[in-house]
């Protein structure tokens, strides 16, 4: 009876250690538009209007979505809306966002078209608070200089808008310089094309150990997550849940089951699925 006493007493213990590092912050009523918004994720995107570009993220706010984005630092400091590291899938070119200046990447065509890749400035000046941004750092290194650049510019912006990421201190940086801003934990199983991430940090990452560093106020988790159980449980504590990456009716409605939104791509959420391109 003894033995039985000291295990049950050691698994209230590690339950409870788990649920203060998994612990995110509820945002209360000022994260209510989470749940309310769909959001187009690089922005209402196809052929002619390719992702994360202006006239994608115009036509998601003329049909009423919010915006999902992504920034990178280029070489010279200026924040760009850009999703890959290397230049090759989106412009045609060889090289990195970070070795060029913002100048060079305003002038380079995305996927072949007369759209080019923008300033963050550009897009805030756009879309003007017409719908909310959700803005995803891609911060492969420590954390500083593209939070607090970043930071700078949405400071004297009037628009609703959220940062996340998959990397915890990036958004932990935003717990401690910036709390007011609404800051959200990115994670998925990461089952493929993540194995130039170190086996422990995706456990991390995935479990959502990674909270006690910048304790969220949203999830964003991969569709097929939502339904873990620790997901799920944060939802209860207040969380919203974001389900990412939605890509049909039958996807929204199956992760509308744990999740309070989506962000997709590919279709248009309460429309028929082929029309997604028009243009």
């Amino acid at each position: 009876m003894l033995m039985v006493g000291v295990i049950c007493i050691v698994v209230s213990a590690l339950l409870i250690l788990y649920f203060f590092l998994t612990a995110g912050s509820a945002p209360g009523g000022r994260g209510d538009w989470l749940r309310e918004y769909r959001f187009a994720h690089r922005g209402l995107h196809n052929e002619e209007f390719p992702e994360n570009t202006l006239p994608a993220f115009l036509r998601a706010a003329e049909r009423g979505y919010a915006i999902e984005l992504d920034v990178r630092l280029s070489k010279d400091g200026e924040v760009m809306v850009f999703h890959d590291d290397e230049l090759k899938r989106v412009t045609g070119q060889e090289g990195r966002v970070a070795d060029c200046t913002a100048e060079e990447l305003a002038r380079m065509g995305a996927c072949g078209t007369r759209h080019t890749i923008p300033r963050f400035t550009d897009v805030l000046r756009e879309v003007g608070g017409k719908t909310p941004i959700l803005i995803e750092t891609k911060n492969e290194g420590g954390a500083g200089a593209l939070e607090a650049a970043l930071y700078e510019l949405l400071r004297g912006y009037g628009g609703r808008y959220a940062v996340q990421s998959f990397s915890p201190f990036s958004i932990g940086w935003f717990k401690k310089n910036a709390p007011e801003v609404l800051r959200g934990q990115l994670s998925a199983h990461f089952t493929e094309g993540a194995e130039h991430i170190a086996a422990y940090k995706r456990f991390i990452i995935k479990s959502l150990l990674s909270n006690v560093f910048c304790r969220p106020n949203f999830i964003s988790y991969e569709r097929g997550g939502v339904a873990d159980a620790e997901v799920r449980r944060l939802r209860k504590t207040g969380l919203p849940v974001l389900a990412w990456t939605v890509r049909n009716t039958r996807q929204e409605q199956q992760a509308r089951q744990d999740a309070d939104s989506v962000i997709f791509e590919q279709y248009l959420p309460g429309g028929e699925e082929e029309t997604w391109q028009e243009k």
